[in-house]
């Protein structure tokens, strides 16, 4: 899973499969048991209110961790509450980079969603909302920009654009 490619398709309406929501709700159990409705909200709270996914898709996903021994069930009246068992813990750890990777997109998105949402009304409320300042997303996109003005470009070009993004990209996660 990419990144990028996650995150185009979660903003051109696709959202998550049936293996990554699993995933997703395998890590919200382990922070906390719940029930299928308790997940739906923190899933709609963690995206501001941008991913919500049904009680169709969310119960079979929790059906099939149960199936695959990665959750258990604990039953009061018509009630289900979720636990996480010693398998799925298991499973989270093998896929933990995954699962916190889709968690970040999730918020990113949400966040953009946000940002789109009141930048041209806004753009104070967009910057409060989001954290993101205007000449930030105006660097993203004069940066984006840059990019696809190469697309056709010699391989000696790629090769000089790739070890200034590569040396960008480290300057940015120095953070020193």
């Amino acid at each position: 899973m990419t990144t990028h490619r996650r995150h185009t398709e979660l903003t051109n309406g696709r959202k998550f499969t049936a293996d990554e929501l699993q995933l997703m709700l395998l890590q919200l159990l382990a922070e906390a048991p719940a029930h299928g409705y308790e997940l739906i909200k923190r899933l709609k709270h963690i995206s501001a209110d941008y991913y919500r996914p049904s009680p169709g898709v969310l119960y079979p996903a929790l059906a099939t961790l149960e199936s695959l021994g990665f959750a258990e069930v604990e039953t009061k009246g018509r009630r289900k509450k979720y636990h996480l068992t010693t398998s799925g813990k298991m499973h989270l750890q093998q896929h933990a980079t995954d699962a916190d990777e889709l968690f970040i997109i999730l918020r990113h998105v949400a966040k953009k969603m946000l940002w789109v949402k009141y930048a041209n009304s806004n753009p104070v409320l967009a910057t409060e909302v989001t954290g993101w300042t205007p000449d930030y997303i105006a660097s993203r996109d004069a940066l984006r920009s840059a990019l696809f003005s190469i697309d056709d470009s010699c391989i000696e070009e790629q090769q000089r654009v790739a070890k200034i993004l590569q040396r960008t990209a480290e300057e940015i996660l120095n953070k020193s």
